[in-house]
């Protein structure tokens, strides 16, 4: 058995989903994205083989120098953390300097983590009931990224492309192949747990 940070027991052998929230001090969002990822973790738990675990964590944010090198200091702090996926959520925004320059919504971070930015959400959101709306939709998406899914082609599933930010106030889902993935995703982590 683990003991995480917030003082509850995980099974070595479930599949262990860590949140990291890198100064995010609202707590209103950190119910949200949880609440999110244990409802959508609910609906799969019926086609996994194994029990997933998932539990919240606190860091400070990484000293960065850069500003293009942003998500290289998150990264590495992700790896470092115990956990079958990783998934960092920090106020903090990502700069993309690649054409059209843009602060993203989130990265991977390879090895089955992968980073959320507050940063455009809070810009481009008037209220806080629809900046809450906007991440659970994004939590979902990230968790994919995490996970090794990448877009999908339904313009109403979570894991569409996003270019703004209002792309996310329309009504979405997990559509069936991708819903499949992420059960092929997790199972894939599984049977190394089990291995």
């Amino acid at each position: 058995m683990k003991v995480t940070e917030d003082g509850e027991q995980a099974d070595d052998s479930a599949l262990s989903i860590v949140l990291v929230f890198f100064d995010v001090y609202q707590k209103s969002i950190e119910v949200t994205i949880r609440r999110t990822m244990e409802e959508f973790l609910s609906s799969l738990q019926s086609e996994l083989s194994r029990p997933f675990y998932l539990s919240t964590m606190h860091q400070h944010n990484p000293l960065i120098s850069q500003f293009k090198h942003k998500k290289e200091g998150f990264c590495p702090i992700l790896h470092e953390i115990d956990g079958s996926i990783k998934i960092g959520i920090t106020e903090i925004g990502i700069w993309d300097p690649v054409p059209p320059s843009r602060f993203l919504y989130g990265v991977e971070c390879d090895a089955h983590a992968s980073l959320l930015s507050l940063y455009r959400f809070r810009q481009e959101s008037t209220e806080t009931d629809q900046l809450l709306q906007r991440l659970r939709k994004a939590t979902i998406k990230i968790f994919g990224v995490a996970c090794g899914l990448y877009h999908c082609d339904d313009p109403g599933c979570f894991l569409t492309y996003h270019m703004t930010i209002s792309d996310l106030d329309t009504g979405m889902y997990a559509c069936r192949g991708c819903r499949d993935d992420f059960i092929r995703a997790l199972q894939s982590l599984n049977s190394r747990i089990g291995a």
